[in-house]
């Protein structure tokens, strides 16, 4: 991070500065571009005080949050800075707002979102990878709707899955998986050196010594990586499968441990009651780790009131679309929302 304490603190204070982040098609937007192009990590500073702003309307500053925030920042940057009024930049705001829709805020590091021991990188438009480097599961969430939820010093690589003819995720380490239904496009996870195909179950895949795939619903078929033509097993509910590395041997059983078959988290729903949509909109990006394009002047004064169950993030956009009047297209792995705005 480029910045010192002295240019940090007096950007944030800048009047034309936080309106310009407010109304990025004001009179100085121009001005700004040019500034944010200046240094590679302009751009990722910007999105972040756009969030806290964003937030700040529906969250009051809130002081319980700040010092974690403070900390997460710091841990981005070359250079300490020293703590100044986060109540009265909302940074605690912008937390509250984004775990709301999953745990998730933007760093300054440009694309790293950090929920308390899980982070997500992106690797170009489409590809993320998703650490969980705390003590307790983590959630993550695939805009199919699939759900995901990582051990302990577990990782996961995946698309954002908004294009393409199959799902394929890489897991190393233990992971639960809830995956939504598109017999479509069937679900490949490759753990070590097995393959675990779905059309839409839930079921744990533990890799360490050995492999273990437990089926909890549905049916999925695990089979070699590396082998043409390899021996598939079909799992069904309460069975699974152990991959001896040694031996080079699947054997298909009864589930022993119980717990392997336990969901770690409840359903999570998205509500707001009189929410700016900017809001929503950012925070549905945060969620799915997606980049989601608008214009926030004209959406500014718009406020919604919708609650968005555990569906798709195309099922949610349709039905935040639907409140709004909206419209909203995929291009080139980036969303695009279209609306007359209000008054």
């Amino acid at each position: 991070m480029s910045y010192s304490q002295e240019e940090l603190e007096a950007l944030l204070q800048n009047d034309d500065f936080i309106r310009w982040v407010q109304l990025p098609e004001g009179e100085e937007h121009a001005y700004w571009q040019s500034w944010v192009q200046q240094q590679p990590d302009r751009q990722a500073m910007v999105e972040l005080v756009r969030s806290i702003y964003a937030a700040e309307q529906a969250h009051p500053g809130s002081h319980d949050l700040a010092n974690e925030v403070w900390q997460a920042v710091q841990s981005q940057m070359d250079t300490p800075v020293r703590r100044f009024s986060w109540r009265r930049y909302a940074a605690a705001a912008a937390v509250l707002a984004l775990l709301a829709a999953g745990g998730l805020w933007y760093a300054f590091s440009g694309g790293a979102a950090v929920q308390r021991g899980l982070i997500l990188s992106k690797k170009g438009a489409a590809q993320i990878t998703a650490r969980n480097n705390g003590t307790a599961p983590k959630t993550v969430y695939l805009t199919d709707g699939t759900r995901i939820t990582l051990s302990k010093n577990s990782s996961l690589e995946y698309s954002n899955l908004l294009e393409g003819e199959k799902r394929e995720v890489y897991l190393s380490g233990e992971a639960f998986f809830e995956v939504a239904g598109d017999a479509q496009r069937p679900f490949l996870v490759y753990s070590g050196d097995i393959v675990t195909k779905v059309l839409g179950t839930s079921f744990r895949v533990k890799e360490d010594d050995k492999i273990t795939v437990a089926v909890k619903t549905g049916k999925v078929a695990v089979s070699r990586q590396k082998e043409s033509g390899a021996e598939e097993l079909i799992l069904l509910p309460n069975e699974q499968v152990v991959f001896n590395r040694q031996a080079n041997t699947l054997n298909k059983t009864a589930v022993a441990d119980a717990s392997l078959l336990q969901s770690p988290v409840t359903s999570a729903t998205l509500s707001f009651d009189e929410a700016p949509v900017t809001q929503v909109l950012d925070s549905l990006a945060a969620m799915y780790t997606v980049n989601i394009q608008y214009n926030r002047a004209q959406l500014a004064k718009c406020m919604v009131t919708v609650s968005l169950e555990q569906e798709s993030l195309q099922d949610k956009l349709e039905i935040l679309c639907k409140v709004l009047g909206a419209t909203y297209e995929t291009q080139e792995h980036v969303i695009y929302v279209r609306a007359q705005g209000c008054n």
